[in-house]
């Protein structure tokens, strides 16, 4: 028994001599283990560097552990190729504490890469804006990128942001596909709750999966570039815009989202639950989905609940069916289909549609039916 009794000692004492070994800041806040970084914030104006460091002294394929509350003074830059978990939504909160464009931001967006960067993952913490400003949460310009479990709070601009464009505004000349965001709780936006920034189809095939989405003092998903996304099972509330915006539609798939109160404050304009463009070529579809406005509409304004706004060339195909939609106003529109200068054709069937002044209306060369 005294010989165990040595052995699980010299294995304890061992331990806490790795867990010490090779800090380069005080060892009671940052820890290197083999394969992972630990970096326990104190709520100090000094966490911002700390961070800092330890990511850019990070190998690639590192997963870097982040506990406490960091107050950052400064964005934080992420590098590729890495895992950035916290201890959970309440136990890791990044707080903002002065002006900065972005509060989480990968490394090929910040430096202005021509191509898009190496995938990265971000998971189980909390990222907090001051309100102030046109700050972003979180920023990415990578492939396959992976951000879960993960709340985004009360920034002046938008809450995640997933973009070819690069800092200095310039544009990859590469793809930057197959990212998925899923269960994420983005509240309290300036601008909007999830957005694409895409310009030339790189940002594409991505899925935006099982998130709640509330209070975007603009739309709560805004999306340049749809193209291959999967947008399901979102919940999107009290959002002061459109409910889904979602451009250059093309096999994209929008489905068993919970939209209400979309616009509801709104007293003038034209305000939608779901609306799109589509590409000619790869049909889309639009099914499952409950958009209702409970609160009651506000003045003059119009409140379409779904919508394609175009086809952007040549014939745009989309089926949309077995949606539930419930108007507030005689003013509202169920479905709305616009051609615009091309053909649309579109199959609709099985939507149960309530308390609005017009079920459905088509602009241009529409052709609709019940599909086969």
């Amino acid at each position: 028994m005294l010989l165990v009794r040595a052995f699980l000692g010299a294995v304890l004492l061992t331990a806490i001599t790795v867990l010490v070994a090779g800090c380069s800041v005080p060892s009671a806040s940052v820890v290197h283990r083999p394969g992972g970084y630990y970096v326990t914030c104190a709520d100090t104006a000094s966490d911002a560097d700390r961070l800092q460091r330890v990511i850019d002294a990070s190998p690639a394929r590192a997963v870097i552990e982040i506990s406490g509350t960091c107050l950052l003074t400064h964005g934080i830059v992420l590098l590729a190729d890495r895992t950035y978990t916290g201890d959970g939504r309440t136990a890791t909160v990044l707080r903002q504490d002065a002006p900065m464009p972005y509060v989480l931001a990968s490394a090929a967006y910040v430096q202005t890469n021509s191509t898009t960067g190496a995938p990265l993952t971000i998971e189980q913490l909390t990222v907090s804006c001051s309100g102030q400003g046109g700050t972003n949460g979180i920023v990415v310009l990578n492939w396959q990128v992976d951000v879960q479990l993960t709340d985004v709070n009360n920034c002046g601009g938008s809450g995640i942001v997933d973009t070819s464009r690069n800092a200095d505004g310039s544009t990859i000349k590469n793809t930057s596909v197959n990212s998925r965001f899923s269960d994420n709780f983005i509240i309290g936006s300036g601008v909007n709750g999830f957005e694409v920034i895409d310009s030339r189809n790189a940002v594409t095939d991505g899925y935006l999966a099982d998130n709640q989405i509330a209070s975007s003092g603009q739309d709560a998903i805004a999306m340049e570039n749809a193209a291959g996304w999967n947008i399901s099972g979102n919940h999107l509330y009290d959002d002061a815009g459109d409910g889904i915006v979602a451009g250059r539609m093309f096999g994209t798939t929008i489905s068993g989202n919970f939209i209400e109160d979309f616009a509801s404050r709104q007293a003038s304009g034209t305000w939608y639950g779901i609306a799109g463009s589509v590409q000619d070529g790869d049909g889309s579809a639009i099914f499952g989905n409950s958009v209702f406005n409970d609160l009651g509409e506000r003045g003059r304004a119009s409140h379409v609940y779904i919508a394609i706004l175009k086809a952007n060339s040549g014939t745009g195909h989309v089926s949309v069916t077995g949606n539930v939609i419930g108007g507030a106003a005689r003013t509202d529109v169920g479905l709305s289909f616009n051609a615009g200068a091309h053909h649309l054709v579109v199959a609709s069937s099985g939507n149960v549609i309530t308390q609005v002044g017009t079920l459905t209306q088509h602009f241009g060369a529409v052709q609709i039916s019940l599909g086969t």
